[in-house]
């Protein structure tokens, strides 16, 4: 029980990290890869579906991603989709295809860049503490349950907290990095 309730928070934490990081990368590359669209989401037939699963998407040139959807009548509603996905690129219909163009690093755009990965930080940090909290409830069920006491209670909370700063702390070491990364 006692390591089962550590072990779940752990997941759940690294897993919050794991997502964090690969999106800080994809947010903070200069690079254009078609892996940059992996994480946008299209609402149809109201489910949530990657556009890279209903989509080709292959590298035109070194600032140009060719998207070709498989059926042509969701073109407006997958371009409009990474317009809003907060990347910082153009899109351009031509045909039954969308050219979405990375712009060159400008001072300004490494701004905006560093401003969007403290927003994602921050977001992070609070789905870090909503874990701590959900895994806090549960404990607090299992001493109303009586399967745990009141010492194990304190210690599970420690535990808990030592977690999450833990995993707070890496939010902040990666973000300062990422920051080295993008001004130097």
């Amino acid at each position: 029980m006692y390591n089962s309730i550590i072990d779940s928070n752990k997941k759940s934490m690294q897993k919050c990290l794991d997502v964090f990081t690969e999106k800080i990368n994809i947010l903070s590359n200069n690079r254009l890869s078609p892996y940059l669209l992996n994480n946008i989401f299209l609402k149809l037939n109201n489910k949530s579906v990657l556009v890279h699963h209903i989509s080709s998407i292959i590298l035109e040139n070194f600032s140009t991603l060719k998207v070709t959807p498989f059926d042509s009548t969701i073109l407006k509603n997958i371009e409009k989709s990474i317009v809003c996905s907060n990347l910082d690129v153009t899109t351009k219909i031509i045909g039954h295809s969308i050219y979405v163009n990375i712009p060159p690093m400008t001072e300004f755009r490494k701004i905006k860049i560093l401003k969007n990965l403290k927003i994602e930080a921050e977001l992070n940090k609070i789905n870090i503490r909503n874990i701590r909290r959900k895994t806090n409830n549960k404990i607090k069920f299992f001493l109303k349950k009586k399967q745990i006491n009141e010492d194990q209670e304190k210690k599970l909370y420690n535990l808990i907290q030592k977690q999450t700063i833990l995993y707070i702390n890496y939010i902040k070491d990666f973000l300062k990095k990422k920051e080295k990364e993008l001004f130097n």
